[in-house]
């Protein structure tokens, strides 16, 4: 779902009274929007913003026609296209080794489908040819070395001399490859380096060569070893390279967005596909600056480095370089890697990778911020590789208000009881912010009540509040919206809630503006609201429990199963704690012999809190006579099952 549908289905559920104009902007890169979505979206008076994949500060083994096309695509290729032909696009290479040093440019001839040209080793004198030992007994080979411009399967290399030529056949050869490019290999002096041979033919007699490898190889170097047996001359006209499927790995980062100002991020979206042994991982960070890299440049006499030109202002990575390459040597540091780093004061780290299946998630990186950047990497194999046909995300711009710090009270708690949390929120609101009238409060294991709300010291009586439909959270709306003259005051809001987390469980908040129901809902950022406070956090731990099963209940007890309408069933009520994912429970009723009475629950469970109840009967759905009988709860978990038994009293 894109999101000027989204927007329609989000209006159908609220009163859309706006008291000013939202300031949500849709940024979307790719596949561009349709008639019918932008008057959409321009009906609801949304902006948005058109970026072209092309826009990208890293595209790597990408398929060009695809980001023509407006996707995102793996390089790929049939099993009868030729890989070789296209290497030099993606920034590929080939290179020959002759007198003593590997030409760049003469081997292309091999690469331009052009029949009628060709590169040609001439004959060599006999007597020189008798003299040249290669260190292993034999001449010292011919090279010519093809980097593909990304890892490639390859089943077939196919060669040959000028189609008037078929005298200059090879005589011997051989194939060698590499997954990555190296400099040091078998060779002297300043020989070429020789890649690891996979197949090699000593007799060779025809001209128009294909060599077919028993087992497809994954390589990104392919490499033709020519011994020089004889100093007749040889020669090759074309030099070609078949296998198919995806370049192993590919990625894409794009450059860095400006936004008008700070903004609120929202939710990311994204269309595309994945096939079952292949990975899409999408990243995001933010920054408060134009540019993620601090530059550098030496200083000599203080035999220190500095940034270069005061931080490199708004140059991008390209306009860098180009001014970089002006200074002397001696004002660039010696390692290269310390030319350039990662400004980790003003930008965020890359965010873990969005689950792909899961389009329409918050963005992660910290907000509000200026400056937004994502990547996406593909991870392929042969035969499965993905591709992203667009992707889009919505920030409000500016936020409803600049600044927006919290943090709660208890930091810890006894895991499993319902403790209450004091949640202190403290704006910095400036003329012309939206500011925001009510407040979201996420709480992983359910929440109890709210019980008061305080803004500036002043309690108020006159709030509302509403449990999230999945129960793992809730909003309050305040009684007024805090203005400019409230900058800085503090909002409270006291609320009960038990934690069944012994890792810890993090309360995130966002406010919102109730008549701005578009608009993104503001994060509330973790820091110091309160001096008088000692937590600057918005998550909480717990003590240590080595149990799973936390405080089982067994209400009422005894119990009168009569069919009087009172006391007829007994419930037994516990939580689960510390579980990642679910865990078959059972629940079973026993008699004070131990034979089993009536097995009331069994199915699996995730961490919660829980309530089943039993009304008396055994397995025939018979009432069983008064006494005394067993109750035994059981969770099935690795490391065995984990049991709790009591005594129910059955009375009439």
């Amino acid at each position: 779902m894109r999101w000027a549908e989204w927007f329609v289905v989000a209006l159908g559920s609220v009163v859309f009274c706006p008291r000013d104009a939202p300031g949500v902007t849709v940024y979307h890169i790719g596949a561009p929007l349709t008639a019918a979505e932008k008057d959409s979206l321009t009906s609801l008076g949304i902006d948005f913003a058109e970026i072209d994949w092309s826009a990208a500060q890293l595209q790597a083994d990408l398929d060009p026609a695809s980001l023509q096309a407006g996707s995102l695509r793996p390089n790929s290729f049939a099993p009868d296209e030729n890989i070789a032909a296209t290497a030099m696009s993606r920034d590929g290479w080939v290179r020959i080794f002759q007198f003593a040093s590997e030409n760049a440019t003469v081997g292309q001839v091999l690469l331009d489908s052009d029949p009628s040209t060709a590169h040609v080793w001439q004959a060599i004198d006999p007597d020189q040819f008798a003299n040249n030992s290669f260190g292993w007994g034999e001449k010292q080979p011919e090279t010519v070395t093809i980097d593909l411009g990304g890892q490639f399967l390859i089943r077939e290399v196919r060669f040959r001399p000028l189609a008037e030529r078929p005298d200059h056949f090879l005589e011997h050869y051989r194939i060698g490859i590499s997954q990555e490019y190296r400099t040091a290999g078998r060779g002297s002096g300043t020989g070429a380096a020789i890649f690891p041979q996979i197949l090699e033919v000593r007799e060779n007699t025809v001209a128009d060569v294909t060599a077919t490898f028993e087992r497809p190889v994954l390589a990104r170097i392919v490499q033709l070893q020519i011994p020089r047996v004889t100093p007749k001359e040889i020669g090759l006209a074309s030099f070609e390279i078949y296998g198919g499927g995806f370049v192993k790995h590919a990625a894409y980062e794009s450059e860095v967005i400006v936004l008008d100002d700070i903004a609120s991020w929202g939710e990311i979206r994204w269309s595309g596909q994945r096939d079952p042994d292949s990975r899409v991982d999408i990243r995001t960070r933010s920054g408060n600056d134009p540019q993620p890299q601090v530059f550098w440049e030496s200083r000599p006499e203080q035999q220190d480095s500095v940034r270069f030109l005061q931080g490199g202002g708004d140059l991008s990575l390209a306009e860098y370089e180009t001014l970089y390459q002006r200074l002397s040597d001696v004002l660039k540091p010696g390692d290269p890697d310390n030319r350039v780093s990662f400004d980790a004061d003003h930008w965020s780290f890359w965010s873990s990778a969005y689950a792909f299946d899961d389009p329409g998630v918050d963005i992660v990186s910290p907000g509000p911020r200026k400056y937004f950047q994502f990547s996406v990497d593909f991870a392929s194999t042969v035969e499965d590789g993905g591709n992203i046909d667009f992707l889009e995300f919505r920030a409000s711009v500016p936020p409803a208000v600049r600044r927006l710090i919290g943090e709660i009270y208890p930091i810890r708690t006894q895991v499993g009881s319902a403790t209450q949390f004091t949640y202190y929120i403290r704006p910095t609101i400036r003329a012309g912010d939206t500011s925001f009238n009510g407040v979201e409060i996420s709480t992983p294991s359910g929440v109890i009540s709210v019980d008061s709300l305080r803004i500036a010291g002043v309690g108020y009586d006159d709030f509302s509040w509403s449990i999230h439909d999945d129960g793992r959270g809730f909003e309050v709306l305040l009684p007024h919206r805090p203005e400019p003259v409230d900058s800085g005051a503090l909002v409270e809001i006291v609320f009960t809630a038990p934690v069944l987390r012994e890792v810890g469980t993090s309360f995130a908040g966002r406010v919102f503006d109730t008549e701005l129901p578009l608009e993104v809902r503001q994060r509330i950022i973790p820091g110091n609201a309160d001096d008088e406070v000692e937590a600057d956090q918005l998550s909480v731990t717990t003590s240590l429990s080595s149990s799973l099963l936390f405080a089982p209940r067994v209400e009422p007890n005894p119990f009168t199963p009569n069919g009087d309408g009172i006391n007829d069933v007994v419930s037994l009520s516990y939580k689960l704690l510390r579980l990642t994912a679910a865990v078959p429970v059972s629940i079973r009723i026993y008699d004070l012999s131990g034979r089993l009475v009536k097995s009331i629950w069994d199915a699996p469970e995730p961490l919660g809190e829980y309530v089943h109840t039993w009304d008396g009967t055994d397995q025939t759905n018979r009432l069983v006579p008064p006494g005394l009988y067993l109750y035994r709860i059981g969770l099935h978990v690795q490391s065995g099952v984990e049991t709790n038994t009591g005594v129910v009293a059955v009375a009439y």
